[in-house]
């Protein structure tokens, strides 16, 4: 089974990698076996899967290799030999991009044991620790515990595999957001070329400016100003932690975005300001930059956005299209995970349901086109179908697009049952695979479930500085308010009565949609319109954010 035929992606945060690690009983992996495999997969941001095992090496453990790792012959004497975990390894691995720090070792080793086992093994390859010396050159030694300690990075389990992969997995994390924020780098066939491009380091006339604001800046997020020797704001960014941040602009990088080395020449003094979270800080970006217009940042804030299927109602007849952008002429459902995610639910939508698809007013009728003789189509251009029946087909869609998809995976089903019977395995494997695309999709929460214009909810975050909350009207965003645990009722008070609104317009909720959807560990609650009683809706704020009724966390 070759495995380079990996997800592929126009964007890298729709990949998904695998982080390994590997630990050996010696350096070539031609003479040498595996000891312990640990594999940690990273998409979206966050770790969502993973597998350890120790490995039978069927050989002595040198005292060597005992003593840095732990790994003893007695603990490996009952673990399965590689060949035995062949498969669930090759299965695991199977879509990803291939991570490691020093990729090319681990590498080495797993698509040796591959070929003893009898695979044939052939995967992409991202290696951390290339992509730190291009992001942190000032950086004097590039192994793992020193790019982890200069990002704050606990590694817990040194010299084992499972230890070191998932270290090294929520490193990648962090520098797949500095690629991306301060290369502009967005395609996984950039980010794969990025990794082996020639770097060179200036110490560029301004390094001091920007060491004074990594001594100051708080390890917190937050958003920070750039000033001109002219007092002007020429830069407006964001950060997950501000102090990181300044330190990433201590040195010059050739690779560096021409934005950013030239605003670096020009940078004379720094600002900051701390925000409760991540998505406050995105927030406050989109806010400032809109007010001070930077020479060098974009007009619209940089953020990963997600898809939507809007139903669009400016049409005689409604039709289904994906987009990313949210205007109040139509109805939208999402955001979905991925383009992929959002093109098979269309997919399944336009197969199943026979709204129009092509672009005509029908203000006369004509004749119809192929969707309607594969029975694709109702077909109102014929007036065969009267508005009433066709809006029944559309009052049909918007269930299927709200999450009720148990009818058409039924459908489904019978059609797989069918095709399997007939000996038709592509077919049936494709039925089979969109079966389980939308009982996922169905078990996820939509944020938005109809026209922009009526969005109304509170959503938010729990964390140190206590419960952060979002109050959404009519599609715009108010707040942040951020208020003690057990003081939810008055925050909510405030956040429904005196909040201010971030912008006029929709784009601060898109920036909120696709950050919860990444950290959706969250709450969601409807009702933010005057509904619900404060008191009731604070009620139910607690129990969707996982309080007591006294304000104490559950256990």
């Amino acid at each position: 089974m070759y495995l380079s035929d990996f997800e592929q992606t126009d964007d890298f945060n729709d990949a998904t990698f695998a982080v390994v690690d590997v630990e050996t009983t010696g350096a070539a992996a031609a003479d040498e076996r595996m000891i312990e495999f640990a594999g940690y997969k990273v998409r979206k941001g966050k770790i969502v899967d993973q597998y350890v095992t120790l490995l039978n090496p069927g050989r002595h453990i040198p005292n060597f290799i005992r003593n840095m790792t732990g790994i003893s012959n007695e603990m490996v004497y009952s673990a399965p030999q590689f060949k035995d975990t062949a498969l669930d390894i090759t299965r695991f691995l199977e879509g990803t991009v291939f991570v490691a720090h020093n990729s090319q070792f681990d590498y080495s080793f797993v698509r040796t044991e591959m070929k003893r086992a009898g695979y044939d093994f052939e995967m992409p390859q991202l290696c951390t620790r290339k992509l730190s010396s291009r992001l942190f050159p000032q950086l004097p030694r590039k192994a793992l515990d020193q790019v982890c300690h200069h990002l704050g990075i606990k590694i817990s389990g040194r010299h084992r595999a499972y230890g070191d992969a998932r270290a090294t997995a929520h490193l990648l994390i962090e520098l797949l957001e500095l690629v991306r924020e301060r290369h502009e780098v967005v395609s996984l066939e950039e980010l794969l070329r990025f990794q082996n491009l020639p770097h060179r380091v200036d110490r560029h006339g301004n390094q001091n400016v920007f060491k004074r604001a990594m001594t100051a800046a708080p390890n917190a997020p937050g958003v920070y100003r750039v000033y001109d020797g002219d007092d002007e704001i020429i830069y407006v960014g964001k950060a997950k932690n501000l102090k990181l941040r300044m330190a990433s602009y201590l040195t010059e990088n050739a690779r560096d975005a021409e934005k950013v080395r030239k605003m670096l020449g020009k940078a004379r003094k720094l600002e900051w300001e701390i925000t409760p979270s991540e998505v406050s800080a995105l927030l406050r970006e989109l806010q400032l930059i809109r007010r001070y217009q930077p020479r060098f940042n974009s007009q619209l804030v940089n953020t990963r956005r997600f898809p939507f299927i809007k139903l669009s109602t400016d049409k005689k007849y409604e039709r289904l299209d994906m987009v990313y952008e949210l205007d109040e002429d139509g109805r939208y459902y999402g955001p979905f995970e991925s383009s992929y995610v959002a093109e098979q639910v269309l997919f399944a939508a336009d197969r199943h349901f026979k709204l129009v698809k092509c672009e005509k007013d029908f203000a006369e009728p004509f004749d119809p086109c192929l969707y309607f003789y594969i029975d694709r189509c109702a077909a109102p251009c014929t007036g065969r179908i009267s508005p009433d029946a066709y809006n029944m087909e559309v009052k049909a869609v918007e269930e299927f697009l709200s999450g009720s998809f148990e009818k058409l995976t039924e459908e489904l089903r019978v059609r797989l049952d069918e095709l399997s019977k007939k000996l038709e395995f592509e077919d049936a494997a494709a039925a089979r695979d969109l079966i389980l695309m939308l009982e996922k999709t169905s078990s996820k929460l939509r944020l938005i479930n109809g026209p922009i214009g009526k969005a109304n909810f509170i959503c938010g975050w729990s964390g140190e500085k206590g419960l952060e909350m979002y109050r959404v009207a009519r599609g715009l965003v108010f707040g942040p308010v951020v208020t003690g645990k057990g003081e939810v009722e008055p925050g909510v008070n405030f956040l429904l009565n005196e909040s201010e609104v971030i912008a006029a317009d929709f784009v601060p909720l898109r920036i909120l949609l696709n950050y919860a959807l990444k950290n959706n560990a969250g709450f969601f609650v409807l009702g933010a319109n005057g509904e619900a009683a404060e008191a009731e809706l604070a009620a139910r704020i607690k129990t969707a954010a996982g309080f007591s009724p006294d304000g104490g966390r559950k256990s």
